[in-house]
């Protein structure tokens, strides 16, 4: 059975700690937090995680450039650590393998023993664009990928492929409108998304090739669904989920 938790980024108009309180009040069993000012938020969102009760799946996210780590790297890393979150989620905004993979296990090495994994996400927008180097990186780096089914199937790669639960950490469940080329796909990935199971994406295909028991993170970054209220909007999309998790969409 997977787990479901509320990403960060359907719900961008909370602050972090309401993220984990809307998830709750939503009837998730895990959250998902995007800081930009890790130290500050910290102890907002530690309270949140006590009072729910919620597990914390990921905090957002390690952009690595082609320089070292900076300040803003090492805080999201010590935080996610003191919040006990499962994953730090990390984008390669270069092309460098071999440097994204001295980066990464970097970010491994600061987490080492603290129970947080460091996942790796390919974008066809960034500089790993596609699951396979993804893996590569994470594989070489002792690091875990998440996998997004709109940005495999707008890379060109397959949503039904072979998973393999020593390197993917986690999924996410969303969905997207038309499947022809040409378009914005950072535009269509942070405004344009629609709920799992309403747009055309396989994602039967693609939850069919995960583990069982692979938390999933539904995101699902919609300007339209900005008019609805947020726990109204997470209840919604958690229906949409299951829908596609129990055959019925």
């Amino acid at each position: 059975m997977h787990d479901l938790s509320l990403s960060a980024g359907s719900v961008l108009d909370l602050a972090p700690p309401e993220v984990v309180t809307c998830a709750a009040e939503a009837h998730y069993g895990l959250a998902g937090v995007r800081l930009a000012d890790p130290r500050r938020e910290a102890r907002a969102v530690g309270k949140a995680l006590a009072a729910t009760g919620l597990g914390l799946l990921d905090v957002e996210v390690v952009r690595l450039g082609a320089g070292p780590l900076t300040d803003h790297h090492r805080a999201l890393v010590d935080v996610a650590a003191e919040l006990g979150a499962r994953f730090l989620l990390s984008v390669a905004d270069h092309d460098d393998k071999a440097r994204a993979v001295d980066q990464v296990a970097e970010l491994v090495g600061l987490l080492h023993g603290s129970g947080t994994a460091v996942a790796l996400e390919s974008m066809a927008f960034t500089g790993l664009r596609r699951r396979a180097d993804a893996e590569r990186v994470a594989r070489a780096a002792g690091a875990q990928v998440l996998l997004d089914p709109l940005h495999l199937c707008r890379a060109g790669d397959d949503l039904g492929a072979p998973v393999d639960p020593a390197v993917v950490g986690y999924a996410q469940l969303t969905d997207a409108r038309g499947l022809s080329p040409g378009r914005d796909l950072a535009l269509e990935a942070r405004h344009d998304r629609v709920p799992p199971g309403h747009g055309d994406l396989d994602l039967a295909r693609f939850v069919a090739a995960l583990p069982a028991a692979l938390p999933l993170a539904v995101e699902v970054q919609s300007d339209a669904l900005l008019s609805v209220a947020p726990r109204e909007r997470a209840v919604t999309l958690q229906t949409a989920a299951q829908a596609v998790l129990t055959g019925r969409s």
